[in-house]
């Protein structure tokens, strides 16, 4: 079994989509919200705030990322979260990876993106302040588009420790920078 956290308006043919809100993919008689990780973003990201447009939430499950995760441990071959790590404080993204490490099988994946601050200064800081406040902060528009932790490599590696082997890389496309990691449960 794969999970996809946070999926938004994202879902993966093939995966378990899971968010705080949506509506249930079953009651549904098509599902325009239908992709792959190789394709994850089908609609253009759009620079400009009022420009943009999100699809409507569209899940397996409504579940709260920070409650217990109601799977068995050692029952999960993959887990996706991509653009939702960096909305956690810190403590909380600790319950999730002790979640993570409870439901992974052996040889299991944690997939996962989240802001390359260091690039994001490095491009905007300059030419577009403004967006790189939203890179780094997110846009505020509900309580759960905030940033509240972030990470490089080094330090994403240093969480996980010896007993995974982590790599960083590109997961989904981006217009921004993004870092992708994986994360192999040994």
């Amino acid at each position: 079994m794969k999970l996809h956290w946070c999926c938004g308006d994202i879902y993966l043919d093939d995966y378990v989509n899971i968010d705080i809100h949506g509506v249930l993919e079953y009651t549904l008689t098509e599902n325009p919200n239908k992709t792959t990780l190789d394709s994850y973003y089908k609609r253009p990201f759009e620079k400009e705030f009022d420009k943009r447009e999100r699809g409507m939430f569209i899940v397996d499950k409504i579940l709260n990322i920070l409650d217990i995760w109601p799977f068995a441990s050692n029952s999960i071959d993959e887990v996706v979260m991509i653009s939702s790590w960096e909305h956690f404080f810190k403590p909380e993204m600790l319950f999730i990876k002790s979640q993570i490490e409870r439901v992974l099988k052996s040889g299991g994946k944690f997939i996962v993106d989240f802001p390359d601050i260091k690039k994001d200064m490095e491009l905007y800081y300059d030419s577009d302040p403004d967006y790189l406040m939203e890179l780094i902060y997110c846009n505020g528009k509900n309580k759960h588009s905030i940033h509240k932790y972030g990470y490089t490599v080094e330090s994403f590696k240093k969480l996980w420790g010896s007993k995974y082997n982590v790599e960083q890389k590109i997961i989904v496309e981006h217009n921004y920078p993004m870092i992708g990691m994986e994360v192999t449960k040994l």
